[in-house]
């Protein structure tokens, strides 16, 4: 009976992986040039940075919603990233609209996006929708979507298809490092297979689990049903027109927010968002020590802009064990959870299921064409 399921999961997981090759393979290959997106985004903002200059002041934060409000004046939800860095081009949003603004004259430094953004917009379209776009754009997360899933079984597969029938040190050594010479290029395919199938099963199972929940909603139904909880349904915005409701400056609450940020363990902070027009009468700002919006490491105070009285402060265990699960789910998929080490982890076994991939086809061909009469 074991030998009967052996070969049967064998089977499955060699016509699995062969169907979903070319598609796990885009994933991987995106993923893997996905891993440092957030470092290398910010690098191209820091292209503009500029000069100090202590003959003038910064402008405000007053000045940069103005110069939002004369470029777009129907678009009141705006965001406004502070870097905590001298000379830091300010990041800007009217809506949809970005820009990166001079932090002493207020020019418009660079309207839309640049080059890197740009490519980075590319290559995650490849990696969730395999590019499809408009009506067609659900086809291509479907693709993903069941593809992603095979990633699961063949994870899952290929490690009951690696157990060794009886374990010892000899046996996992062997199934675990390189060799320094091989018989032909099948034996090597094979054994790279085994070998690095093993290495990177434990992030690969991960960042496939994980992403169920991108594409599911039985992933995320049992996600918080787990915890007791149904799924929370999404934030209804309100349709805020206009800012005139806001009365205290928003420098003011800008500086209010640094001094929460300074009394409560985060003088240390990289960037400060700030987001109006969402709901009206109040400002949120995110406060985040890190570039990669950790959700440990980050925080949100709410401010009326009215009174400037701090409304709320919001931390991830403020959240609901579902949504805090969500979230931890989230940044373990791109191993943002642990910070730049956890990205690399996450890279580095993108490019382990690519070499996965192209070992798994050729050894899949060639069985096939072995049986073939």
């Amino acid at each position: 009976m074991n030998r009967t399921l052996r070969r049967w999961v064998f089977w499955t997981h060699l016509f699995t992986g062969l169907i979903a090759s070319v598609v796990v393979l885009v994933m991987a290959f995106t993923g893997l040039l996905l891993t440092y997106e957030r470092q290398l985004k910010e690098l191209s903002e820091m292209a503009y940075s500029q000069t100090v200059s202590y003959k003038k002041a910064p402008i405000t934060t007053d000045a940069v919603v103005e110069i939002l409000q004369q470029l777009h004046p129907t678009e009141p939800h705006i965001y406004v990233r502070q870097v905590n860095r001298e000379g830091a081009a300010i990041p800007a949003w009217a809506g949809k609209h970005s820009y990166l603004i001079h932090p002493y004259t207020g020019e418009i430094l660079r309207e839309g996006e640049g080059f890197v953004e740009e490519a980075f917009h590319v290559i995650t379209d490849l990696h969730r929708y395999l590019l499809f776009q408009g009506e067609y754009r659900g086809i291509g997360k479907t693709i993903t979507a069941y593809s992603n899933l095979a990633l699961v079984f063949l994870v899952l597969s290929g490690l009951y298809i690696w157990l060794p029938k009886r374990f010892s040190l000899a046996s996992l050594k062997q199934q675990l490092t390189l060799r320094d010479k091989y018989t032909n290029k099948h034996h090597r395919r094979r054994h790279w297979h085994f070998v690095f199938g093993m290495w990177s099963l434990p992030a690969l199972f991960v960042i496939a689990l994980t992403a169920t929940l991108f594409h599911f909603q039985w992933a995320n139904q049992l996600l918080y049903g787990f915890f007791g909880e149904a799924i929370p349904e999404r934030e209804k915005p309100e349709m805020v027109e206009t800012l005139d409701a806001d009365s205290v400056k928003y420098h003011q609450l800008l500086d209010i927010a640094i001094a929460h940020a300074n009394d409560n363990g985060y003088e240390d902070w990289y960037s400060i968002w700030m987001e109006i027009g969402k709901h009206e009468g109040e400002a949120r700002f995110y406060i985040d020590k890190s570039i990669g919006h950790r959700q440990e490491l980050a925080y949100s105070l709410y401010v009326d802009t009215r009174s400037a009285d701090i409304v709320r402060e919001l931390r991830k265990a403020d959240w609901s064990p579902g949504n805090q699960a969500w979230g931890t789910s989230r940044f373990l998929h791109t191993g943002e959870y642990f910070g730049f080490i956890g990205q690399t982890l996450a890279g580095l076994a993108s490019l382990l299921c690519c070499i996965l991939v192209y070992t798994g086809t050729l050894l899949g061909i060639k069985r096939l064409m072995g049986r073939a009469p």
